[in-house]
């Protein structure tokens, strides 16, 4: 599959394979453009970032399946922030979502999709 490279404003570019290169920019589960920024386009710090976002997302995932609704509160919280740091709206939002009601199981469901459409894209940005 052919990779798309993106021109950043400040003159770095980013280049996208696979999935990534696929995913209209308001449609990807991280946006590239605020990421850049965020690291002000350091594309090593951005693989380091993508990679400790992965360890994340696994550690939230398989915390949620045993925490209460207090840790569940606090978990969800803490990805939010997260998430929207790196510009991972998406997540975020499916984490306040969650975070307003831990008891609901839409949220919950929702919450573990955008856990999993996160990791498989940051998947296809790491390679």
């Amino acid at each position: 599959m052919a990779a798309v490279t993106l021109q950043m404003e400040e003159g770095s570019a980013i280049e996208l394979a696979g999935d990534a290169a696929r995913c209209p920019s308001g449609q990807r589960p991280i946006d590239l453009v605020h990421l850049a920024r965020q690291t002000s386009g350091d594309r090593k710090l951005e693989a380091e970032v993508l990679g400790l976002l992965m360890r994340h997302l696994k550690l939230f995932d398989e915390r949620l399946e045993f925490a209460t609704e207090d840790e569940s509160r606090y978990i969800a919280h803490a990805l939010k922030g997260a998430a929207r740091n790196i510009g991972a709206f998406p997540l975020a939002d499916a984490a306040q979502r969650f975070e307003r009601s831990v008891l609901d199981g839409d949220a919950v469901a929702v919450l573990r999709s955008e856990l999993k459409e996160t990791a498989r894209f940051v998947r296809s940005l790491l390679g």
